[in-house]
């Protein structure tokens, strides 16, 4: 596969799932700071005052982009049936200035309306206070839910709409190196990120014939990660979880990331530096922004 760049400075529907982490705010910002007039953006979470909060600061930016939230209410519920009727809903919303859409052209059923389509799973919650175990079968079963069956679930839906038939996609999975590292109290954790990971490489070549790009990106280690605690609520020292271990270790020594500059390395990525589709790429990989 060869070296992608993306122009983001399109009419664009943009999907965030996840707004409520420290990353998420910032990639709902600046990634809307790139799109053109016109562009949709919709915002799926579970929290409604954090949903609202970004929205009001989306529309702020004074370029006519129309934003959605759909908050759902919790993420054991979302299912394909849900995100089916999301996009459904969404995308038959007229336009912001009150103009009627487009008509839908009949070449394959799909719309004209957008450029381009991003969606970015931001969703979960990795970088957890409390180390996650010893867990029972129904934790081990609620967390897949939220952090691997949902973004599966969203990612069909999003491929196959009939709407965005003809539209360019890019699927942004939001990873994490350090978590792809074997690691004390953490078999939860680091199971779903490798089948996640691993599902997001298999998607790039299964879809690579039907205009769909696929990044994974890890943000760094950003600073406003919280210290651990175990479940007498003492505070666990993250370089003894790993165990020595080599990989994990170098990790570690890197310098902490902003939220803001993780967002902007991405969009810089994207756009100048170029990136192989299914492949992971770090924000450690060059320092260059």
């Amino acid at each position: 596969m060869s070296a992608k760049r993306m122009d983001l400075k399109k009419k664009s529907l943009f999907i965030l799932s996840g707004v409520t982490n420290p990353l998420g705010k910032h990639l709902a910002i600046e990634m809307c700071n790139r799109f053109q007039t016109g562009s949709l953006v919709m915002l799926i979470d579970v929290d409604d005052e954090c949903l609202q909060e970004v929205r009001k600061e989306i529309e702020s930016l004074t370029k006519g982009l129309q934003v959605i939230c759909c908050n759902l209410m919790d993420w054991q519920n979302a299912d394909s049936k849900l995100f089916h009727n999301l996009l459904a809903t969404v995308l038959s919303l007229p336009q912001q200035d009150g103009e009627k859409q487009e008509e839908i052209e009949k070449q394959g059923g799909g719309f004209k309306q957008f450029e381009f389509a991003l969606m970015i799973h931001n969703e979960g919650t990795f970088a957890t206070h409390m180390l996650m175990e010893p867990q029972n079968a129904e934790s081990w079963m609620a967390f897949a839910t939220q952090h691997l069956y949902a973004p599966v679930a969203l990612n069909q839906e999003f491929i196959k709409c009939a709407a965005l038939k003809d539209t360019p996609k890019l699927l942004i999975n939001i990873n994490s190196q350090f978590m792809l590292q074997p690691m004390f109290y953490s078999s939860l954790k680091c199971s779903c990120k490798k089948a996640r990971d691993m599902y997001f490489r298999s998607i790039a070549s299964d879809e690579s014939l039907t205009n769909v790009t696929v990044m994974s990106y890890a943000p760094g280690i950003l600073k406003t990660h919280q210290p651990q605690y175990d479940d007498n609520n003492n505070v666990i020292n993250v370089s003894d979880v790993i165990n020595g271990d080599e990989d994990g270790e170098k990790l570690l020594k890197l310098p902490r990331v902003e939220p803001k500059q993780a967002t902007l390395k991405l969009i810089n990525i994207l756009e100048e530096i170029s990136f192989i589709s299914g492949h992971d790429v770090d924000y450690y990989d060059t320092y260059v922004l």
